[in-house]
């Protein structure tokens, strides 16, 4: 993913916890443009809204040594094996990022970055 993410204030947040990791918590991008209705009557568009409001893993993290004690083989997910496991452990921290953020997953991901950078809108870029 590409984002404008403080690097510095995820690293102090996880300092100031005793957690094993400290996520990146970011909304995406709605994946679809929305309908501005009144009733029946289409009164407006909105292209690509922010989501739904939920908090989804964006991706940069800060981790403690301990993460090797939940580590297992080579076919171990982070996302699947490790991370809940720490989350039941009461060790996963969440950074709540609201600046931008593009995740590069696919296709249609990348042509949304390309976009972005051709308007300007990514100001480091």
């Amino acid at each position: 993913g590409v984002s404008d993410i403080d690097i510095s204030s995820l690293v102090k947040k996880h300092m100031e916890h005793d957690n094993h990791v400290t996520l990146t918590a970011v909304q995406p991008p709605a994946r679809f443009g929305a309908l501005n209705l009144k009733g029946d009557l289409v009164i407006g568009f909105e292209e690509k809204p922010k989501g739904d409001g939920a908090w989804v893993n964006g991706g940069f993290f800060v981790v403690t040594p301990k993460i090797f004690d939940y580590l297992g083989g080579d076919s171990t997910s982070l996302e699947i094996d490790v991370l809940p496991h720490i989350a039941n452990d009461h060790k996963l921290g969440a950074f709540k990022h609201t600046g931008y953020w593009q995740p590069v997953d696919t296709l249609r991901d990348l042509h949304r970055l390309e976009e972005a950078i051709a308007e300007g809108a990514l100001p480091w870029i």
